[in-house]
């Protein structure tokens, strides 16, 4: 699991350049400069456009897309404290939604616990 302090687009950020990092570092700054100069998709934007990175990235690489797709999945998942679960004919952004859901409500319950344990070594007046 990933620091608690980052946020969930930094995660997904750093899945993603984890996935691309497969390819190589060129071909990995090449994805992002297709990215940036032919889907007009700055990579800090990626997180608010997940829909439109997956087209992109079809575009960029073609069907090894489906691939790449599917490590930063894991990568996204194993980050966020949780496990993916395949499921027939979901598109990637689901996934990424998924896992933000899940990201979150680990996120609270870790919150929660952290305040429930300062609230027990305080001495009432």
């Amino acid at each position: 699991m990933t620091s608690p302090n980052k946020s969930f687009g930094e995660i997904l950020l750093d899945s993603i350049d984890e996935g691309l990092a497969v390819l190589g570092r060129e071909p990995q700054q090449a994805v992002y400069q297709f990215l940036q100069t032919i889907c007009s998709l700055p990579r800090e934007e990626i997180p608010q456009r997940v829909p439109e990175f997956a087209a992109g990235l079809r575009k960029a690489i073609g069907s090894a897309s489906k691939v790449i797709e599917k490590m930063i999945l894991r990568k996204l998942y194993e980050k966020t404290g949780s496990n993916l679960r395949e499921i027939p004919d979901s598109e990637f952004s689901e996934y990424v939604e998924d896992a933000k859901r899940r990201f979150e409500i680990l996120s609270h319950r870790s919150e929660d616990s952290l305040a429930s344990r300062s609230k027990k070594g305080q001495v009432s007046g």
